[in-house]
């Protein structure tokens, strides 16, 4: 009745890059790309898949597989190392996906500069992270990193009551998050 028996869903375990900036990001997807030709880059928002399709065409002479979520279906990942180049907001509608195409594991590449992450205060930690060294295209991954990314859905999950569908990240927050 309230499912309060329900079995709840394994959790799939998402492994997350992240990087300071979009360029650093773009540069990092073509690096994995390069080290694995296998791979299909997911995209939750069509403005980052057709900035990441510019920057792929300027890069390589060859195709790049690039989709948005509405594309990438079990068929068309089967066999392929799955990336995703950014979070989704709500880590619920994350893991449905993710389970959906049936992944065991996930690589996320993120930027520090994108809205979700400017939302829960990420200059503070670019300008740490700088002043610890680290460099621009530098690739950062750590569990405290995945969690804290994990909690801020959770937050922000908490807030959206009726979703408004988006056509970019900062787009999606501003339609479905009030200011604050």
């Amino acid at each position: 009745m309230f499912n309060l028996f329900k079995k709840k869903e394994p959790e799939i375990k998402v492994v997350d890059k992240i990087v300071i900036d979009e360029s650093a990001k773009l540069k990092a997807m073509l690096s994995q790309w390069n080290s694995n030709k296998n791979i299909v880059f997911v995209f939750w928002f069509d403005e980052s898949l057709h900035q990441a399709e510019t920057w792929f065409t300027g890069q390589i002479a060859g195709p790049v597989a690039l989709f948005t979520v509405r594309e990438a279906t079990t068929p068309q990942v089967a066999g392929k190392a799955v990336v995703f180049a950014e979070h989704y907001p709500l880590r619920r509608k994350e893991q449905e996906l993710f389970q959906r195409l049936k992944l065991e594991e996930v690589i996320v590449f993120s930027s520090l500069k994108e809205p979700l992450f400017q939302r829960f205060g990420s200059d503070k930690i670019i300008q740490m992270m700088q002043q610890l060294g680290m460099k621009d295209d530098e690739v950062m991954e750590h569990n405290m990193i995945s969690k804290a990314i994990r909690n801020a859905q959770e937050k922000i999950e908490k807030k959206v009551l009726l979703e408004q569908l988006a056509r970019s990240q900062e787009e999606w927050l501003n339609n479905n998050l009030s200011a604050g």
